[in-house]
């Protein structure tokens, strides 16, 4: 009896359990495994980023361009390519120290297949390299600030360093020291050596110096200093100095002065035009002697002399 009971309770159960799940809806099929996409690789990217530089170089978007070389390099710094595309995007943005280094890194890395493919390389060395020139800094002081063209180069000691060719304002600063300032002219496919003395202010003073009329050359306690074109400033040591100007058809100018410890100073140097030497005293003085002189010597040798009567007749000698 108690047999049959169990049996009966499993046969319940099973028919519950089987109610059950005919009740509940069936589920789907499972569906197709989507995998990610992979990332692209780094040959890739770089390449796609070169078709962008292209395209921007094709729109004269040459900073674009340039951006876009700068990141494919990034990627594959191998591709001697890149640096050819970055030299032409620097030159068209007028970077010509850039865009010689870039032709560089290409000449040295490429193949000669390569260098054969982008054709004429030797016309654009010639055509970049006279832009370009070196600046050859030596500073009393390290530390500094180099500034060409109002733009900060390095600070000192700074190693040879290319700059645009072409006239140029060079500064150097440094804290506790006066400013030096000068004009040059940085000389294509050459270098420019400068020794640079900066000047305590302790113990130094700034001097500015302007010409009347502008132009004139400047030499300072006998050593010349430069053109006053309109100005030139430098800085000495505190005390006496003699300032002379010179310029053609104009006498020379001297100008002393006493410079204190930290002062800023200007002055203009006037100078005053020559006179004819017509309208010297001096001059006609001289004129008057030489020309007296040359009347005299003028009688002496028009003036002949009558000749002189002796004692004896014509045609007798007397003898002992």
């Amino acid at each position: 009896m108690r047999g049959l009971t169990w049996l009966a309770g499993v046969a319940l159960v099973v028919a519950s359990s089987t109610a059950l799940a005919q009740s509940r809806p069936a589920r789907p099929p499972p569906g197709p495994v989507v995998v990610p996409p992979s990332e692209p690789t780094a040959a890739a990217r770089a390449s796609k980023l070169r078709d962008d530089g292209n395209d921007a170089m094709i729109g004269m978007r040459y900073a674009d361009a340039l951006a876009a070389y700068k990141a494919a390099l990034a990627l594959t710094p191998d591709d001697p390519g890149l640096f050819y595309s970055i030299a032409r995007a620097e030159q068209f943005l007028g970077d010509y120290p850039q865009a010689l280094a870039a032709l560089e890194a290409f000449d040295a890395r490429a193949t000669p297949d390569a260098k054969t493919k982008v054709g004429k390389l030797d016309d654009l060395f010639a055509e970049i390299r006279p832009r370009v020139a070196t600046l050859d800094l030596k500073c009393s002081e390290p530390g500094a600030r180099v500034m060409v063209r109002d733009k900060i180069v390095g600070t000192t000691p700074l190693p040879p360093t290319r700059l645009p060719a072409g006239a140029s304002t060079l500064q150097i600063e440094l804290d506790g020291f006066f400013t030096e300032t000068r004009d040059i002219v940085l000389p294509g496919s050459g270098t420019l050596t400068i020794e640079a003395q900066l000047h305590p202010r302790s113990t130094s003073s700034q001097l500015g110096i302007a010409s009347d009329p502008v132009g004139a050359s400047i030499a300072i306690d006998g050593h010349e200093i430069g053109t006053a074109s309109p100005r030139v400033e430098i800085a000495l040591p505190a005390g006496a100095h003699e300032v002379v100007a010179r310029e053609d058809g104009y006498d020379d100018a001297k100008l002393a002065l006493l410079l204190s410890p930290g002062a800023t100073r200007d002055v203009t140097v006037p100078l005053s035009k020559s006179r004819s030497v017509l309208t010297r005293w001096w001059f006609w003085s001289a004129v008057g002697v030489a020309v007296a002189g040359g009347v005299v010597l003028t009688y002496a040798l028009t003036t002949e002399k009558s000749g002189g009567h002796g004692s004896l007749s014509p045609g007798q000698v007397g003898g002992p």
